[in-house]
């Protein structure tokens, strides 16, 4: 069994990898050894994987993109002053994955989009495993296996 899920989680990384038009790795390395994952480390992660910007940009450019994108949807600045190395929760990096992905939320999540609702989601749709909660910090090699399952439902819905 342990077998298995070690075979899986290469293939995850191994798709994420491939998916974020390999990026430097050392970037990759240090993104996968942070725990917690830093909200930049997390804006990047989420903006590269939606293919939204070149591999080598900084995590400044990524949060500007996020910033961006949550004011063209939701008509306010929610991030825009975030700073970029405090820790990241779960339930943020599920809405910043929602946010870039252009990922669709429940009734709940289109009243009130944001980090509860956006967790919420991933948890029904079985994107987030395991025991959590929207407020649980998340390391690099969570965020990675998150994203991974990300690009595998968007490649089964193409």
């Amino acid at each position: 069994m342990s077998r298995r899920i070690g075979m899986v989680l290469m293939v995850v990384l191994v798709a994420v990898s491939a998916t974020v038009y390999g990026q430097s790795a050392e970037r990759m390395d240090a993104i996968l050894a942070s725990d917690p994952l830093s909200f930049g480390d997390a804006a990047y992660l989420a903006v590269i994987s939606a293919g939204l910007m070149d591999p080598d940009g900084e995590a400044s450019d990524a949060l500007a993109i996020i910033a961006t994108r949550i004011a063209e949807r939701e008509h306010r600045d929610r991030y825009n002053n975030r700073d970029a190395d405090s820790p990241v929760t779960l339930g943020e990096f599920s809405y910043l994955m929602m946010i870039t992905h252009d990922i669709s939320g429940g009734f709940w999540y289109r009243q009130v989009p944001g980090p509860r609702y956006a967790y919420r989601e991933f948890a029904h749709r079985r994107l987030v495993q395991g025991q959590s909660f929207p407020l649980q910090q998340i390391s690099g090699e969570r965020a990675m296996r998150i994203t991974g399952r990300v690009l595998a439902m968007r490649e089964a819905r193409s």
